[in-house]
Parts: structure tokens; C-alpha cells; sequence
């Protein structure tokens, strides 16, 4: 989107997100945050979700950015420490916050350990090519320090927003792993939210942030029955939001040795 083609070419650009059937935008320019503000509100006006990168510059507040991944990846001010007005900013605007801890933390553990997929089981089926991981495995010295740092901040801002009254929910963008979202689970915990918070993070905030509050995120009558039913307590231990016993989808029981059949057929 830098530069625009021409005055028109935001407004474009979300009609045909919005033709392929996409629910939200996410903004990814670091400069012209009036073309970010443009798609924001292109995106509202068709009844979608925006978020990005970036969300506390004015324009996009003004423009009602509804949330953000990632703890910085955005401008100076707000990248290494996210300060209290930023936060206070953020609350008040109603802006969701998705940290992605786990982004920075599970690129520098399967560096430091690249047999560390192998000791999953359950992922076998999913484990993902080398090439898809590449980079994680291939960080050097400096990376490995930089990612240190970045999973260190993001922690330390995770609590912060959430302590503050900001909607925290629950992503990873590490896309490669389908159970980021418990490792993410796990980094929420070691950032200081209590178990239940971590999980509230996963279900209701999430949900929240989605613009999904009304059928998603908790259990209430006239919900989509979309249930994971463990056999261990995570409050306990939020690990043992890895012990699935059944999963409950629109209210029916998914078969997952099928489902895991099927893959490994392929």
C-alpha cells in the first residue's frame, strides 16, 4: 500500500478482502498512517475488523484501530518498552491487545534445542518441513540475545496491559506449530497471569477481539457449543491444557482419530 497507486487505492484493496470473504484487515505499513487510517475505516464501513502492527498513533485511534498483535513491531516509541500513557492509551480507546510471546520464545528454545519438536508426539503428524522453520533454527548469536530481549519485554508488557484493564487475547503467529496456542498459554502464565486469566485471555478476550463475543468465548445459552473438554485441571497447571479428552464442535463430538488418520494417510 506504499505508495498508493492512486486516492482510491485503500478503498480497493479492503472491497476486495471483503469479495474473498475475509472478516478482518490487518495494517502493515510503518509510515503513512493516514492510508492506515483510510483502510480502518474503509474496513468498518463493510462491517469488518481491523487491526495491525501499529495502533497507537492518533490516526489510527481516531480512525478506531480495534486491536493490535504483537507486544511492538511498530515505531521507536513503543517497540523495546511500551510505557504507561501508551497503555493508559489503549485502555481508553478500547483497543485489544494480542502480545504473541510465544513468537519470540519458541524461535529461540527450537534454536537452542532443534530436537525439541521430535519430543512431541501428539505434533508428529503436523510437524512441520524444515524449510517452514528455517530461520528459528538458523538464528545466530546476536539473533538468539535480540530474541531473548524481545520475549523478556514482551512478557514484562503482556502483564502490564492486562493489569491495566486492557482486553489481552491469545495468538502466536508462529503459524508452523498448531499448538502454538498452548505454548502461548504457558508464556502468559510465566508472565504473571494467574491460570484462569490466561485462559479467559484464550476464550472470552479472544473472542472480544474477534468481534465474535456474541457467539464465541464463553458458555452461555444461544452460543456456538465449541468446547474443549480436558482430563486434568489446567488451574492446576495450565500444561494440562494440552490433555485433551474430547473435542465438542457446534455441539456434536469430533472424531479425532479420524481426523489424525486422514492426515497421516497423506
Amino acid at each position: 500500500m506504499e505508495p498508493e497507486a492512486d486516492p482510491g487505492h485503500a478503498a480497493r484493496a479492503v472491497a476486495l478482502a471483503d469479495a474473498f470473504g475475509a472478516q478482518h484487515i490487518k495494517t502493515r505499513t510503518f509510515r503513512r498512517w493516514d492510508i492506515n487510517a483510510r483502510l480502518v475505516t474503509e474496513a468498518h464501513r463493510r462491517g469488518m475488523r481491523a487491526t495491525g502492527h501499529c495502533a497507537h498513533q492518533l490516526p489510527l485511534v481516531a480512525a478506531g484501530i480495534d486491536a493490535k498483535e504483537h507486544f511492538g513491531f511498530c515505531a521507536p516509541r513503543g517497540n523495546e518498552h511500551v510505557y504507561d500513557d501508551l497503555i493508559q492509551l489503549f485502555r481508553a480507546a478500547d483497543i485489544g491487545v494480542v502480545p504473541t510471546i510465544s513468537y519470540f520464545s519458541f524461535a529461540l528454545r527450537l534454536n537452542q534445542r532443534p530436537a525439541l519438536l521430535d519430543d512431541d508426539r501428539e505434533l508428529a503428524p503436523f510437524r512441520p518441513g524444515r524449510e517452514d522453520i528455517a530461520w528459528m533454527l538458523e538464528l545466530s548469536a546476536e539473533g538468539r540475545k535480540r530474541w531473548a530481549q524481545e520475549a523478556q519485554h514482551a512478557r514484562e508488557t503482556a502483564v502490564k496491559w492486562w493489569r491495566a484493564g486492557v482486553t489481552v487475547g491469545t495468538g502466536t503467529d508462529i503459524w508452523q506449530i498448531p499448538t502454538g496456542p498452548h505454548i502461548e498459554l504457558e508464556e502468559l502464565v510465566a508472565a504473571g497471569l494467574s491460570p484462569v486469566e490466561a485462559i479467559r485471555a484464550a476464550t472470552g478476550s479472544s473472542a472480544r477481539i474477534l468481534g465474535a463475543a456474541n457467539d464465541l468465548g464463553t458458555i452461555e445459552v444461544g452460543k456456538w457449543a465449541d468446547l474443549i473438554i480436558l482430563d486434568a485441571d489446567p488451574l492446576a497447571d495450565i500444561r494440562n491444557t494440552r490433555r485433551i479428552w474430547q473435542v465438542m464442535h457446534s455441539g456434536r463430538i469430533v472424531d479425532r482419530a479420524a481426523i489424525l488418520e486422514t492426515v497421516r494417510r497423506r
